[in-house]
C-alpha cells in the first residue's frame, strides 16, 4: 500500500509537470494559428489621391507584400440615381483611388502604429484604415492567457521539480538498507541506485500515457473543437506520437536528473 501511495505521488508530479507542459504547447499552437489566420486576411486600406505602386509603398513599408485595387465602381453604381449626370461625371473624375495592403504577418499595436507612421510620409496617401479594433481584443486576450500559462508553467515545473526530488529521497530511503550492502561489495553508484532509476522510468511512461490520453481525448472532444470554432479560433492539431515521444523524453530526463541528484545528495550525508 505504501509502495502504492509513492507511485501516486510520483507519477502525479510528473503527470502535472507534463499536462502543464502540453497545456502550453498546444495553447501556443492555437495562437499561432490565429496569428497566421490573421496575416493571411489582415489588409490595410489606403486612399490615394494618384495611382501608387508596391514597391512605393515596400521602400516605407518592409512588411508590404501586395497591394490590390479596390473597384469603386460599385460605390459609384449606388450613389449614381441620387446625383445627376454632371455630379456623377466630376465624382468620377475625382474618385480617389482605394487600395488593400497586405503584409507579410499580422502587426502588432506598435508595428502597427510605425507603419501608419511610415504611410503617412508618402504624399500620395490621404487616408489609411487599419481595422484592427476587433481583432486586437481577442488577440491580446490571447497573448494574455498565454503568458500566464507560462508563468503557471514555470511555477508547476519548480514545485513538481521538488516533489520529485523528494519523492526519490524517499525511495532511496526505503532501500538504504540494499543500497549498504552492495556498496560494501564496491557495487558502483548507478548499480546501486538501479531500482530508484528503474522505478522513475516506470512513473514516467505511466504519467506520459495518461496526459497523452487525456490530451488525445480533448483534441478529439466534439465540445472543445466546437467552443474554439464559435471564437474564431483553430484548434491545435494533437500528434499523438510526436507529443507522447517529447512528453516521455521530458519526463525521463526530470526524473532521471532527480534521481541521480537525490543519489549524490544522499551520498554526500552518508
Amino acid at each position: 500500500m505504501k509502495t502504492l501511495k509513492n507511485h501516486i505521488s510520483l507519477t502525479f508530479a510528473i503527470g502535472a509537470l507534463l499536462a502543464t507542459i502540453q497545456a502550453f504547447i498546444s495553447f501556443a499552437e492555437i495562437v499561432g494559428n490565429y496569428e497566421r489566420d490573421l496575416g493571411d486576411e489582415y489588409a490595410i486600406v489606403l486612399v490615394a489621391k494618384s495611382k501608387i505602386e508596391l514597391d512605393h509603398i515596400a521602400a516605407f513599408v518592409p512588411q508590404a507584400i501586395m497591394l490590390e485595387t479596390i473597384d469603386a465602381s460599385e460605390i459609384v453604381e449606388e450613389i449614381k440615381e441620387t446625383v445627376g449626370e454632371g455630379n456623377l461625371a466630376y465624382l468620377k473624375s475625382n474618385l480617389p483611388k482605394f487600395y488593400r495592403l497586405k503584409l507579410t504577418h499580422y502587426p502588432s499595436i506598435n508595428e502597427r502604429a510605425d507603419i501608419e507612421r511610415s504611410i503617412a510620409q508618402i504624399p500620395a496617401i490621404s487616408r489609411v484604415e487599419t481595422f484592427a479594433k476587433t481583432q486586437d481584443r481577442l488577440y491580446r486576450l490571447l497573448i494574455l492567457i498565454k503568458m500566464a500559462l507560462l508563468i503557471l508553467a514555470v511555477l508547476v515545473f519548480c514545485l513538481a521539480t521538488l516533489l520529485i526530488i523528494r519523492q526519490m529521497q524517499v525511495w532511496r530511503y526505503e532501500h538504504r538498507n540494499r543500497i549498504s550492502v552492495m556498496a560494501i561489495f564496491g557495487a558502483p553508484l548507478w548499480f546501486r541506485s538501479a531500482v530508484l532509476y528503474r522505478l522513475a522510468i516506470v512513473d514516467s511512461i505511466l504519467a506520459t500515457a495518461i496526459v497523452s490520453a487525456l490530451f488525445y481525448y480533448l483534441s478529439n472532444e466534439i465540445f472543445f473543437q466546437a467552443a474554439l470554432d464559435e471564437i474564431g479560433l483553430a484548434g491545435s492539431s494533437f500528434n499523438a506520437l510526436k507529443s507522447t515521444l517529447i512528453l516521455l523524453a521530458v519526463a525521463v530526463a526530470i526524473s532521471m536528473t532527480s534521481a541521480t541528484y537525490a543519489n549524490f545528495r544522499a551520498e554526500e550525508v552518508d
